[in-house]
């Protein structure tokens, strides 16, 4: 029979793509782009910070529009993938809140600010660590399912008003690309390069970390189902006992 869960040619392609394009982004941002005049060093932390931004959003709401479809009817594949895009999501928003204090300390003299963009990517990191919680603390690969999934929904609406702040709520935050701050032709190819990149791996995580999530739930039904076979050679095997018990009781009771 042939392994339904064996790494895909698209997977392999998808994993040596993410890797080359990250290699290549990271040594043109490091070795080809200007260093800012006014920022210095700190502002090649914009190409990740960035690129790490829009995996974060591309991936809460993909694990969003997974749970409503699972919650409206219950697939496998799709709940693992939905997982997938949450942990994924998880690790980008923590990129994210991890470079941004970094590049904004340099930029406006504060690590954070409660301004409306902050403010909604912490709540959707708190999601997904929510979701991730009930998940793994319910018992069996399939508890808290119902529960996990209704909460990543809210991932949804939130990625949505951090699109919102970003265009018209305003802030501290420098409108980089809406007010067209990349003006150097090295510097957007760097940009554009470093977000293809991030995009890349986060696919290549989300495939890879669906995989796994896939396999647990096939070894736990495999274990469940060896565990009931297990049950009910256990139970014939009493039962021709007390039959065998019963029939040498029998025999071996005097006449009346």
């Amino acid at each position: 029979m042939p392994n339904r869960h064996r790494t895909t040619p698209l997977l392999s392609w998808a994993l040596a793509a993410s890797f080359a394009l990250c290699a290549t982004a990271i040594g043109w941002v490091f070795w080809a782009t200007p260093i800012d005049d006014n920022l210095g060093i700190v502002q090649k932390i914009f190409y990740i910070h960035v690129g790490a931004a829009f995996a974060m959003l591309l991936c809460m709401v993909a694990a969003a529009g997974a749970a409503v479809v699972d919650l409206m009817a219950p697939n496998e594949p799709v709940d693992a993938f939905g997982r997938a895009f949450t942990e994924v999501g998880l690790v980008f928003a923590l990129i994210v809140l991890t470079s941004g204090p970094l590049w904004a300390r340099k930029s406006w003299g504060a690590w954070w600010t409660w301004e409306p963009r902050l403010t909604l990517t912490l709540l959707a990191a708190f999601i997904a660590v929510a979701v991730i919680a009930v998940r793994g603390f319910a018992a069996g690969p399939r508890g808290g399912r119902k529960i996990g999934n209704a909460l990543i929904v809210l991932a949804a609406p939130t990625a949505y008003l951090i699109h919102i702040a970003v265009q018209k709520w305003g802030g501290t935050h420098p409108q980089v690309i809406q007010g067209g701050g990349i003006a150097n032709w090295q510097m957007r190819l760097a940009f554009w390069g470093c977000v293809a990149a991030i995009l890349a791996v986060a696919f290549a995580m989300v495939a890879l970390r669906g995989r796994v999530l896939r396999l647990q739930t096939t070894v736990a039904d495999l274990q469940l189902e060896r565990q009931a076979v297990q049950l009910r050679r256990a139970r014939q095997q009493a039962q021709a006992l007390s039959q065998t018990a019963l029939a040498a009781s029998l025999n071996t009771a005097p006449p009346a």
